[in-house]
């Protein structure tokens, strides 16, 4: 059945929601800089993801949010950003509209870790005040142990997960002709930049960079739709045992 929430008549979503259906996937990012990849990768990351386990988690995937807190990489060539407020409470308010359609459980996948303390803030807020269920999916972090087991290291901005995951989305997606590793910079502790001195953030010396294998790819695409899934069906399933 057809999974994509804007795509189904306000008929349709009446017959579903919440009697078949009370599981909506909800993706956000932003757009910024990410190395040779597009500057939509962590919008077309999540919604990705999400559509890839909706079948699974019995849910519907809502419209993604594209516009997101971009800060170090925000002055790059197309970098957009929302005041951390203003996205705070645009947030929210989509998510008061899906209690108020009927639905139970929220799965809200973030794309961008400059969201994570906003989304962190805003769903437990949500959770107290209207007793609903909300889990928000930082995909990368909670992909990281897999990630390294696959490609024997671990990712980085723009780096070995994220093109990875871009390339196996669309190749035409990604920029290899133009790809220098003098777009990468590694972290070092004890200096904050703004903007950060390179498009390829990395966090471990020589590791994290792009590899463009696109077999490999859609593989570690597919392990990252496997690795999520299982783990919202898990939070899914906890929740109906506790009575949540």
């Amino acid at each position: 059945m057809e999974r994509q929430f804007q795509k189904l008549s306000w008929l349709k979503i009446k017959e579903l929601v919440p009697s078949k259906i009370d599981t909506i996937i909800f993706p956000v990012g932003t757009i910024e800089a990410h190395g040779s990849t597009c500057i939509g990768t962590d919008n077309y990351i999540p919604e990705e993801i999400s559509l890839g386990v909706a079948q699974r988690l019995n849910a519907l995937v809502a419209p993604l949010v594209n516009y997101g807190i971009t800060r170090s990489l925000y002055r790059y060539n197309g970098g957009i950003t929302v005041l951390p407020d203003t996205f705070r409470r645009y947030i929210r308010e989509i998510l008061n509209s899906f209690v108020d359609i009927g639905f139970k459980n929220i799965i809200l996948m973030n794309g961008h870790g400059g969201n994570n303390s906003a989304l962190k803030s805003v769903a437990e807020e949500f959770h107290r005040e209207k007793q609903s269920n909300i889990a928000v999916i930082h995909w990368w972090e909670l992909c990281s142990s897999m990630t390294n087991q696959f490609f024997g290291h671990a990712g980085g901005h723009a780096g070995t997960d994220e093109t990875a995951m871009i390339q196996a989305i669309g190749e035409d997606m990604v920029d290899e002709k133009n790809y220098d590793p003098d777009l990468a910079y590694t972290f070092k502790a004890g200096a904050d930049i703004y903007p950060v001195p390179g498009t390829i953030l990395l966090y471990k010396e020589g590791e994290g960079y792009p590899e463009y294998d696109l077999k490999k790819s859609k593989e570690y695409r597919d392990k990252v739709v496997e690795t999520v899934g299982e783990f919202a069906e898990l939070v899914l399933q906890r929740w109906k045992k506790f009575g949540l």
